[in-house]
């Protein structure tokens, strides 16, 4: 029989819960990214403005490396200690001033480098403010700085769109009474998922390169270096204090002598960066106590550069995870590619249909067997993949979340409650315990019977006959009732304001078979005639007809087979419709 739906998918106008719950995910992106924004424009456009500064001649007077200091308490940090005299408009003046900004330096190195490049005597360019004197640097701000805030722009974007859409009244009474295909909009969908997909991949690629490749790759260059003794000078775990609780680091200063200088350096290993867990850096420190003495590893190219440990460390495994973010980025840029590629190779106009559906322009090119033979059908989304997609999610999503949650849990053992942020957490937590579940409905669905589906002929068309052969291994006892039905249905992206949405219409369904009993269930073959008044396959702009064949298996407490084959239906014959 033929079973028919109208718009039987689609949504109606989302409520004011609905809105509340998007906006106050979108929001959580407008404000991180307007921060971040604010920070770094702020920072960017000082920058910028000590290109418009004049140049002058200026004499190095003092420049060394000093401990930074804080309410006279050494923090382990670096800063370079240096001072210049300079002289405009017939005025000598004295700066202390690097660049615009003074920082301080956690490697040695570092601010080791810059008082190499400024050694006391050495005559340099400074640059002045004209309409103030007395302020002078010695390096000029970045150009590129400015390019940094189009990547938290992004996200403000994402939430200001996302807010604006939910809360804009448009037209769904409206559009659900059209035809989905007629209330289809452009292809910005594609596009946006593009550049969505693409801006993860490339978040990262970047994290993924600082925190992994490049460590190891410096792992490797220092098996070349030089092992040079060296004697510890300080030892200690060094506290980082946050907004989220204190994060350590091993910070281990010592002293050694290559072509007959002095160089000093505390960095440990060449990953660094702080992490959560004191137990691990106090070992390392441990090891090595102030006064002993240890073996450093030196670069040859550069003296100032060392390093105590040159291998691998446990530790560093940590920067495999931005690589999910990388897959997750990669998977989805390469399926809106596969699909967008998909629609612009089908071309070729059609006639309006019986059944109430927009057709629309695109009309497949059949690629399975010859005309005759049959075809072995292949698995939409196999049980595999399903849960693998569902285990790369449900990582991605909670491991965000838990980072937020660790904190919420970590302030209410030290005594306070951060209200706002637990309240907040609530539905990112219940989705990701749902994704969970997920995973472990996924999982038991492994080990459900598995179809095997072969139609004869291959090339499948509208008003001629179709022999579906059916085969089920594996656990066929558990299954009570077995369906197997052709189905088709119009999917359709539209427009209701400025939100894209997706609208499902199942206009015809085909029954195949239905048994019940465990001999006719595990094989068995059925012949039906696709009726010429439907509509073939396509693939449009913006909608398009899917057939397939669905097998639906009942298996008492355990998730039930549900696996779906698609099928090209080719249009009728000619002349086809007008016999029928």
């Amino acid at each position: 029989m033929i079973g028919s739906q109208t718009n039987s998918s689609s949504k109606p106008p989302i409520g004011v819960g609905g809105r509340l719950f998007v906006s106050l995910f979108f929001l959580f992106f407008f404000g991180l990214g307007s921060a971040f924004v604010w920070l770094v424009a702020r920072e960017a456009l000082a920058g910028l403005r000590t290109w418009t500064w004049s140049r002058a001649d200026c004499e190095i007077i003092r420049s060394e490396v000093r401990p930074t200091d804080r309410r006279g308490r050494n923090t382990g940090d670096f800063h370079v200690d240096l001072e210049y005299r300079y002289s405009f408009g017939g005025s000598s003046f004295v700066s202390t001033r690097q660049k615009l900004k003074p920082g301080t330096f956690p490697d040695y190195s570092d601010a080791a480098h810059i008082v190499e490049a400024y050694q006391p005597g050495l005559h340099s360019i400074c640059y002045v403010n004209p309409s103030s004197p007395n302020e002078a640097v010695l390096q000029r701000g970045s150009l590129f700085l400015p390019l940094v805030v189009l990547f938290p722009l992004i996200f403000v974007g994402i939430g200001a769109i996302g807010i604006y859409s939910a809360w804009r009244p448009g037209s769904a009474a409206e559009a659900v009474s059209r035809p989905i295909s007629d209330r289809a909009g452009g292809t910005s969908g594609i596009r946006f998922a593009m550049m969505f997909f693409a801006m993860f991949a490339i978040l990262g690629g970047v994290i993924f390169f600082f925190v992994t490749v490049r460590p190891l790759s410096k792992i490797l260059s220092a098996r070349q270096w030089a092992a040079v003794p060296c004697t510890i000078i300080s030892s200690e775990v060094k506290s980082h204090s946050g907004n989220h609780g204190s994060t350590y680091s091993v910070n281990i200063f010592y002293d050694y002598v290559l072509n007959d200088r002095e160089y000093k350096a505390n960095r440990y290993d060449f990953l660094g960066g702080s992490s959560s867990g004191f137990s691990g850096k106090q070992a390392i420190v441990a090891r090595y106590p102030a006064g002993s003495k240890a073996l450093c590893y030196v670069n040859p190219a550069d003296p100032a550069e060392a390093v105590l440990e040159r291998s691998f460390t446990p530790v560093m495994w940590v920067g495999l995870l931005p690589l999910a973010f990388v897959l997750l980025g990669l998977a989805g840029v390469v399926s809106t590619v596969r699909k967008g590629r998909m629609m612009a190779s089908m071309r070729g106009p059609v006639e309006h249909s019986q059944t109430g559906i927009w057709q629309s322009d695109v009309i497949p090119r059949f690629t399975g067997s010859a005309r005759g033979e049959p075809l072995l059908l292949k698995q939409q989304a196999g049980p595999r993949a399903k849960l693998l997609g569902s285990i790369a999610f449900a990582l991605f999503w909670n491991g965000i979340v838990s980072v937020f949650v660790f904190q919420v849990l970590k302030h209410w053992g030290s005594g306070v409650f951060e209200y706002f942020l637990a309240v907040f957490l609530i539905p990112f937590v219940l989705i990701g315990l749902g994704l969970i579940a997920a995973v472990f409905y996924f999982f038991l669905a492994l080990f459900n019977p598995r179809a095997h589906l072969i139609v004869v002929p291959g090339s499948a068309r509208l008003g001629e006959a179709l022999r579906v052969e059916w085969e089920i291994a594996g656990r066929i006892a558990a299954l009570q009732k077995l369906c197997v039905r052709l189905e088709g249905r119009e999917e359709a992206t539209y427009r209701q304001g400025d939100n894209t949405s997706m609208a499902r219409n199942v206009f015809a369904i085909l029954e195949i078979a239905t048994l019940t009993n465990p001999g006719d269930m595990r094989s068995g073959s059925r012949a039906l005639t696709i009726p010429p008044q439907l509509m073939h396959s396509f693939a449009g702009k913006h909608n398009q007809i899917v057939w397939s064949i669905r097998v639906d298996g009942e298996i008492p407490r355990w998730p039930d087979l549900k696996d779906e084959f698609p099928l090209t239906v080719l249009p009728a014959a000619k002349g086809a419709r007008k016999e029928s």
